[in-house]
């Protein structure tokens, strides 16, 4: 590779040379066919993306650290969906039918108060939260800044808030 920048032959080389190893790099972490997939798809999407601002003698070791970033971020959703998992079964063995039943009337609550939200502040609250879509993701489908994403979560998460009257303490923890 020839050059500061990423050039398309740079690319492709590049993917032709790293993907397999890429796969199995994340593969390690994951334990994932898919997720290894789409996280070395991912990230050569992002070079690719930004390929005017990294150069070529330093695109390999970006690729691994990418790659490996990715990784345990994936790893670190997963916990936290199996914790909210566990909590959630906890929860329902400690509170019986009636809790389930709380659960799910809160649920429906919930839905119902999203549905009332402005369209484009509910559209971003479900991309992000029920899609798992980053900020950048949906700005960039919506043409906003990623500081605009945030606002509107900000306004979702604060009407959710005042409906059910959850307090927060100075460290911001729900109380």
């Amino acid at each position: 590779m020839e050059g500061n920048n990423i050039t398309k032959q740079n690319f492709e080389h590049l993917f032709r040379e790293y993907y397999s190893r890429l796969y199995y790099f994340a593969y390690d972490f994951t334990e994932d066919v898919e997720a290894s997939k789409d996280i070395v798809s991912e990230v050569f999407t992002s070079i690719w993306n930004n390929k005017e601002n990294i150069e070529n003698d330093k695109v390999v070791g970006y690729l691994f650290v990418s790659v490996r970033n990715q990784a345990l971020n994936y790893i670190k959703r997963q916990k936290q969906a199996g914790d909210y998992a566990d909590l959630c079964l906890r929860v329902a063995d400690e509170e019986g039918d009636e809790g389930l039943e709380l659960i799910d009337e809160r649920i429906a609550e919930m839905s119902s108060l999203i549905d009332k939200m402005p369209l484009r502040t509910k559209y971003i609250l479900e991309e992000c939260y029920f899609h798992h879509k980053k900020y950048k993701e949906v700005a960039d489908v919506l043409e906003i800044s990623t500081d605009g994403v945030k606002k509107h979560i900000v306004k979702a998460l604060s009407i959710l808030r005042d409906h059910f009257n959850v307090k927060k303490n100075k460290s911001g923890v729900p109380e």
